[in-house]
């Protein structure tokens, strides 16, 4: 009885010293936590800089650092390569704070965030077309934010990417002899990223089929679609020549090739309007103006500082 009052009594003690401890954790101020947090990222040790966050937060979830806490969570995820992690945390900041002007960064980040899962073109597409997406969005609901520009330059990188994934699948078709399935998934990919180096590959090869099959109409057309849209390639001398054998004495395609030859390809039913009106011929590529480059920020935050953003809290 007495070693079993004793055993009470210590574990009375332990317990009493575990209630002690954590009763004397002391509450720093929001600018003391702000500036352990800001240090700690300063330093790179973004897991830290994440608790210093969530400590401000919780206990002063009304202080002016509110709003830039809850995207600075966001962006140490993001610096420490937990995509998955920065996702989630830059759309609950999206979700919380719709009027934010950090918000064109926020989308920019988010696709940087699914780019970096991008996978080769063999493999499935799904966190490319999300980048593209967001990439998009960015550009077309902040065309003045120099995070439209940049996001701009990385679009050229998804869609370089997907354009490669279709081709593949067009070549999976040629390997087992569907020429019908080939060529419609090359026409398409045309269509759908024409501002792609992969394009002029495909409309040379589509050249060659239309060829095979006879198709000399067609076959013009595309080696002209390759001449009007990427001149510069190294296959367009060659397209050149292709469109002076098959064309001898013929007039010239009116408007834009592609557009001509996605018409007669049953792909669209407005040859009409492109022979009257070249400049609505073109079909949307979702690319915008010519990409060059894949650079990104020399940092996500650089000209946030410490400056506040009006937060409504």
């Amino acid at each position: 009885m007495l070693l079993a009052m004793k055993r009470i009594a210590l574990l009375a003690m332990i317990a009493a010293l575990f209630s002690a401890g954590c009763g004397d954790k002391k509450q720093l101020s929001a600018d003391d936590y702000y500036a352990e947090a800001q240090e700690r990222m300063r330093q790179g040790a973004y897991p830290l800089a994440v608790e210093s966050y969530r400590e401000l937060l919780d206990q002063h979830p009304f202080s002016e650092h509110t709003e830039e806490a809850e995207l600075r969570i966001a962006v140490a995820h993001y610096e420490n390569g937990s995509c998955p992690e920065a996702i989630a945390a830059f759309s609950d900041f999206q979700r919380r704070h719709p009027t934010s002007p950090y918000l064109s960064l926020v989308g920019y980040l988010i696709g940087e965030c699914h780019e970096k899962q991008m996978q080769i073109p063999t493999r499935d597409q799904s966190a490319a077309q999300s980048a593209h997406a967001f990439y998009q969005a960015v550009i077309q609901q902040y065309p003045n934010s120099p995070f439209a520009d940049l996001a701009e330059q990385r679009l050229a990188h998804c869609r370089e990417n997907m354009a490669d994934h279709e081709y593949l699948i067009a070549e999976f078709y040629r390997k087992r002899g569907n020429e019908a399935a080939e060529r419609t998934r090359l026409i398409d990919l045309v269509r759908r990223f024409n501002d792609t180096d992969r394009a002029a590959d495909v409309l040379y090869r589509l050249g060659e089929l239309y060829e095979e099959n006879e198709e000399e109409g067609k076959a013009v057309l595309a080696y002209s679609a390759l001449l009007y849209h990427h001149k510069d390639h190294n296959l367009a001398a060659k397209a050149g020549e292709k469109v002076a054998e098959l064309a001898a004495g013929e007039d010239e395609p009116i408007g834009d090739p592609l557009a001509a030859l996605d018409a007669i390809s049953g792909r669209s039913r407005r040859l009409d309007i492109v022979a009257r009106d070249p400049s609505l011929s073109t079909p949307d590529s979702g690319g915008g103006r010519p990409q060059v480059g894949f650079n990104r920020p020399n940092g996500p935050l650089d000209g946030l500082g410490d400056s506040r953003s009006g937060s409504r809290y």
